[in-house]
Order: C-alpha cells, then structure tokens, then sequence
C-alpha cells in the first residue's frame, strides 16, 4: 500500500487500503490512534510529522495531499488540476490563495465548491496540460493565467515573476493564451499584471515590493543590478533606482535566521560598501509591505539624501 500511496502524493483510498488487505475496523483503529489521517472522505494518508517544517510549508504539504484526494476520489481522465493548485504542483509560490480549496478543471460535472474542491467546467486542449507526480495539470502558462483571472493584481504577479524563471514556462504559449482569454472576466487582470511581470525578481517578497512600488507611483527600478569597487566585486542589488542614486533590498530575515554570526558581517560590509559609493540603502521587511504609504516614503527619503551627498567616484 505504501507503494501506491507514494505515487499519490501519500494518499490512498478505503479502496486501494481494502485492496492491500486493511479491513473497515484496522482503517478505523489507525485513524482513531493517529497513524493516519483523513485528508477528505474515503481518502487517508499516514501521519506525517511536519513539526521542522515552516507554517506556510506546511500548508503546501496539506494542499498538494488534498488535490491528490479529490483527483483519486474522481473517475480517472475526468479532472485536471489547474489554477492555483497547478501552480504549487509546478512548484511556484502563490499568494493570497485558499490553500484549503483544490482547483480542478472537470469534463463532466457541475461547477462549484463541495468537500473542499472547487470543481471547473471547461474542455483544455492537450498543448495545456501536462504530468506531473501522475496527475493531469494545466500547464504552467495556462495555470499562471487561470489564477490572474480569480486573484488580485498583486497575487498574480508575485505568481508571474516565478512562473516566467521556471525552465518549463513556455512564453509562446502565454501569446496565445492572452489572446484566448481576451474576454475572460478577469482578462483586465491577466494582461495587466503578465505586462508588469519581471522573472528577475527573485522572490514572492520581492515581487510584491515591485507591487507596492508601482501602487505608490515611485519610479520603475532596475532588478539585480550589479556593483565592484577597487576591492572587486560588490555583489547584485535587489532594486536599484540609478537617478535616485538608491539601492533598496527586500530583507526577507528568513534567510539569515540559521546564518553563522560571519555571514551577518560581511552582508553589513557589503552594504557598507554600496554606500561608500555614494549611494543610499534602504531595506526593507515584510512588515514593511503591511504598510505601503509609509514604505514609500522611506524610500524617497533615500532619494531626498541623495541628493543632498555628491556620488562618490
């Protein structure tokens, strides 16, 4: 059974658990001690300990079980993952979405939400879909277009910039695809948030600073610039605002928490560096994207000093 279950994500059925010899009252014993878990009715998964794993991981985990669920719960060839549920299955950050709804595309069916699956009516045409840990998926263009249409501007875009850096992402693909969800209801969100896409941001706090800059008219910066002075190379910058002589990273402090007290220094260095060259810096948290207005004004703040200091040589 453990070999059917690790081609599902973990999940198998009462079926599939019948199957390899489990009687009603053993699957019941095994989920009243804990060995397993109900992931939605008729599906079950072993207990996991997801204890070292981050919250937002963890998340991740019981979604990509639950889609598993409702795909081995349906007759096989009748659901295609898709939206954002496909994305995760891609492997690309998603923001803002209910984690506790898997999305599929159905060929049959009503639409609607029921048992924690929000079922889609639609026919896809093969160059749509691909496989990935056996199930059918929407392909990476068409999910990264299915989710701007049902998210917000910003969602969609911290979703785009990732999607465009995967190596699968298929640019022509997405042509077409704008073309075919000209009048789709959220149409206005897919064009404009794939426009604004840049696959140089490099992660989803990144991708919303780029959000919040543009919502707060600051200029447009460049993304991954890269500095040296007379001791070589200084390194790339998250945002660089060139005529505002301004540097601004985003500071995610997760990737510092299990960083040696060495690598705390020589990023202080490094920033000492840049402003040794006459530029300011700026950092920024992601309490900060909680409060977009007094954000921005710390940035032109930097701009403001800017000016005030002549550009070291």
């Amino acid at each position: 059974m453990r070999r059917v279950a690790a081609r599902q994500g973990g999940v198998v059925s009462s079926r599939q658990a019948a199957d390899a010899g489990y009687s009603v009252e053993q699957i019941r014993e095994r989920l009243a001690d804990g060995r397993w878990v109900r992931i939605r009715y008729g599906q079950y998964a072993e207990r996991v300990d997801l204890s070292g794993m981050a919250p937002w991981d963890r998340q991740i985990f019981h979604h990509r079980q639950l889609v598993h669920a409702a795909v081995n719960s349906m007759k096989r060839g009748t659901a295609i993952v898709s939206h954002h549920s496909a994305l995760i299955l891609h492997g690309v950050p998603i923001w803002r979405a209910d984690l506790r709804e898997a999305q599929l595309t159905r060929t049959t069916g009503r639409c609607g939400v029921k048992a924690g699956v929000r079922h889609h009516r639609g026919t896809l045409d093969p160059q749509h879909i691909a496989e990935i840990d056996g199930l059918a998926v929407t392909s990476l263009a068409r999910a990264t277009v299915e989710t701007a249409a049902l998210g917000s501007f910003e969602a969609a875009v911290v979703s785009a910039d990732a999607a465009m850096r995967h190596p699968r992402f298929d640019h022509e693909e997405l042509r077409r695809l704008l073309e075919l969800t000209e009048h789709w209801a959220g149409g206005p969100t897919i064009r404009s948030a794939l426009a604004f896409a840049d696959p140089l941001a490099e992660s989803v706090g990144e991708s919303r600073l780029r959000v919040l800059m543009r919502t707060e008219g600051l200029p447009v910066p460049t993304l991954q610039a890269v500095f040296e002075d007379d001791a070589g190379p200084i390194g790339r910058v998250d945002f660089l605002f060139p005529d505002e002589d301004t540097v601004v990273e985003f500071d995610g402090m997760m990737k510092y928490a299990d960083q040696s007290r060495g690598i705390l220094i020589r990023e202080k260095l490094r920033e000492d560096r840049l402003r040794a060259r006459g530029l300011q810096v700026v950092r920024i948290t992601w309490s900060d994207l909680d409060h977009p207005v007094r954000t921005a004004m710390r940035i032109r703040g930097a701009f403001t000093r800017s000016r005030r200091t002549p550009l070291a040589g």
